[in-house]
């Protein structure tokens, strides 16, 4: 598989994306800084990887792994550890396809998004293993809320962001 890598400026961009969404997504939900010290998380790009965290269509995912402190080894003090999984790929080829779309309005979509579901993991409100309908119900809740959070930021660019999404979701895309 031909696979594009971010560049440096890029991996910039994902950071202050990473940023702004953690911030936005903690200011919606009304979480305190505690919060992102219990629903740790990490976001990757495609170079740092494993195999199985490749998506040949998505943008980005996120994986579950269980965490352990080094200091302790009671089951009791394991804790769930997500990795936001970019797809420099498709997020690249997306941009280079659609002529309106910038990368930071894209990324801050994309990362507030997934940042969304560990909430929605985090708190209990949605099933990180769920049946394939129970994932489409709550990818779609994902991106409602995620536009929610986002409609302020019309001036970063968002609204062709915005209908980009709402074009994929209304062709059944997933």
């Amino acid at each position: 598989m031909n696979r594009h890598y971010f560049h440096q400026d890029h991996k910039e961009l994902v950071e202050d994306a990473a940023g702004l969404a953690e911030e936005v997504t903690s200011d919606f939900f009304k979480l305190g800084p505690s919060h992102w010290r219990r629903a740790r998380y990490d976001i990757l790009t495609l170079e740092a990887l494993a195999r199985e965290e490749i998506s040949p269509h998505a943008h980005a995912l996120v994986a579950k792994y269980q965490g352990q402190p080094h200091d302790r080894s009671l089951p009791s003090a394991s804790f769930d550890f997500y990795r936001v999984c970019l797809q420099d790929h498709n997020i690249l080829k997306a941009l280079r396809s659609r002529g309106d779309l910038a990368l930071f309005p894209l990324l801050l979509y994309i990362v507030t998004h997934e940042l969304v579901h560990i909430v929605r993991f985090s708190q209990f409100l949605a099933l990180f293993e769920a049946s394939p309908g129970q994932k489409l119900a709550e990818e779609q809740r994902v991106h409602r809320l995620t536009q929610r959070i986002l409609e302020p930021f019309n001036y970063l660019d968002m609204p062709p962001v915005i209908r980009y999404y709402e074009h994929h979701w209304q062709g059944g895309w997933q």
